[in-house]
């Protein structure tokens, strides 16, 4: 492990070694430091071990700060291209499904984190993994290593770790408190003839509506899946962006069909079978039809926030220049990623994130510090 480094990287996930990688091309010599055994070890989970790692509609209206994502990344359509570039140069090859979602062709999250490893490798990047780093001062990055402190000192810093808010206190930084956002939503059935226990398990495509004191909040459209606890699902995980306790989750399972064209199927089966999944409609009984064009749900809160997909929250993107994801007020230090307060919906727009605040702050610390040499 070297004493200096022209650039340090706190984080060894996707914005990490992004970061990494654009840093130690640009002409840097970079030191990557991660707590976990292992660089890249969260990509395996992502998309349910397929990784989504873009999506071929990104739009600023799915990310939560879109104004300063739209000045970090640009048009959409460049976005979008500098993503597909980097990828195409580390030899990956995409695939892209329903949705605009972007995998890599095998469908393997392991291609798209051994093609990033070894880009790193061939870049001449220092992966240090088991390192917990303690503390981030200018010029200066600490971490534990068999328990001894070490220190390593830089030309720049990249801050590419969620939840690592005590890591820059000392800095002056202002952080958004983080919680769990895209995960399953823990409700109640807003009426006493729906028992979740019934539809425990049972899927259905939906449009789903997020009320607030009766105002609509937030729509999404997509796949909902029951729990005994609530609703999880694609909808329900966009839904958890923007849900607060006590919002109401409207679910239509006829996704907008017309009251008359439903009545008129129904009519015809002799029931809600063939308008409903069949087990759906046994258990939300007589007037199946009625109530599953606006099952009402009340939510209490994030459900299983352990498994949650991102951490919302994070550095105050004010701080930071948009061109350079560098601090205005604590020069040499970048940040990228979950690092930021920015968070995207479903469908690769995280991971599209990622990847393009990477290469940005990572590009951007190794041009401070090889010209401060």
């Amino acid at each position: 492990m070297p004493r200096a480094a022209d650039v340090v990287v706190v984080g060894g996930g996707a914005s990490g070694l992004a970061a990494a990688v654009a840093a130690a091309e640009a002409g840097a010599h970079v030191v990557a430091l991660e707590r976990d055994v292992a660089f890249g070890r969260r990509l395996l989970a992502t998309g349910n071990g397929r990784c989504n790692l873009a999506n071929a509609r990104l739009a600023w209206g799915r990310y939560n700060d879109a104004a300063f994502v739209e000045a970090v990344c640009g048009t959409p359509e460049g976005f979008l291209a500098d993503v597909l570039a980097f990828f195409e140069g580390c030899g990956l090859a995409v695939a892209e499904e329903g949705g605009g979602r972007i995998y890599p062709l095998s469908r393997q999250a392991s291609s798209v984190r051994e093609v990033l490893l070894a880009r790193a490798r061939r870049a001449g990047v220092v992966m240090a993994a088991a390192r917990e780093v303690t503390g981030i001062a200018q010029g200066e990055v600490s971490f534990d290593e068999d328990g001894r402190r070490i220190s390593v000192s830089a030309g720049a810093v990249v801050v590419a770790a969620g939840g690592g808010e005590g890591l820059v206190r000392g800095l002056g930084l202002a952080c958004a408190p983080y919680e769990p956002v895209l995960c399953s939503l823990a409700c109640r059935p807003a009426t006493p003839e729906v028992d979740l226990r019934a539809l425990d398990g049972r899927r259905a495509h939906v449009v789903a509506r997020l009320l607030r004191e009766g105002a609509e909040v937030a729509r999404e459209e997509g796949e909902a899946l029951f729990r005994t606890y609530g609703v999880s699902g694609i909808v329900a995980f966009d839904l958890s962006r923007h849900a607060r306790p006590g919002d109401v989750v409207s679910l239509d399972l006829t996704c907008g069909m017309d009251e008359r064209r439903a009545g008129e199927l129904v009519r015809a089966a002799g029931g809600a079978c063939g308008l409903l999944d069949p087990v759906v409609a046994a258990a939300l009984g007589p007037g199946a039809a009625r109530r599953a064009r606006d099952l009402r749900l009340v939510v209490s809160g994030p459900a299983e926030p352990e498994r949650a997909q991102v951490t919302r929250g994070g550095l105050v993107t004010a701080q930071f220049s948009p061109k350079t994801l560098e601090a205005r007020a604590v020069p040499g230090l970048f940040a990228c990623g979950e690092a930021l307060d920015v968070d995207g919906a479903c469908g690769g727009f995280n991971l599209a994130w990622a990847w393009k605040s990477g290469l940005v702050a990572g590009a951007s610390a190794a041009a401070r510090a090889v010209a401060g040499r």
